[in-house]
């Protein structure tokens, strides 16, 4: 049985892409993209073939981005269980019992950089690492590893370590 000493659940919020970000990736992109077309027109026929090779590069870019994009999440303490949520649809649930250990990594100058989650594997194909986060994806790194050295049970270790010496 867990010895978590959690009563009520406590929510950790990782927002995803800035509007910042988005926006000025989007003026960036739809630049890019006036200067082909601009060069397009301004060149004449010439130019239909490296205005379609141009067009496809950018299509391309924009569904990489798409794909690296960060996703918004919560990771939630509650009573039973230690659970990260990503508005994909994603939900990562480990029981208290489960979590085997909770490893924290901080830069020299004593910055913590990341939290790792790691958890008994229960079925096939299942990884032992259940997922990380880094300083910049959520809005309280500190705050969770206080919350998550609170409340894991007495069979979970936690680990400190530096990295990049």
């Amino acid at each position: 049985m867990a010895s978590s000493s959690i009563t009520q659940k406590q929510d950790f919020i990782g927002p995803g892409l800035s509007p910042f970000k988005r926006n000025v990736t989007i003026l960036g992109v739809l630049g890019v993209t006036a200067l082909v077309f601009w060069i397009a027109i301004y060149q004449g026929a010439s130019t239909i073939g490296s205005t379609i090779v141009a067009v496809l590069f950018i299509f391309g870019f924009v569904m990489y981005l798409r794909i690296i994009a960060p996703v918004p999440f919560t990771i939630a303490l509650e009573p039973e269980a230690l659970v990260k949520r990503s508005r994909n649809g994603e939900t990562i649930t480990i029981p208290w019992e489960d979590l085997t250990q909770v490893k924290e990594e901080f830069f020299p100058n004593g910055k913590r950089i990341s939290i790792t989650a790691y958890r008994k594997v229960s079925e096939a194909g299942q990884k032992p690492k259940a997922w990380a986060v880094y300083r910049d994806e959520v809005t309280d790194l500190d705050g969770l590893a206080e919350a998550l050295k609170q409340v894991i049970p007495e069979t979970c270790t936690w680990k400190s370590e530096t990295v990049h010496e």
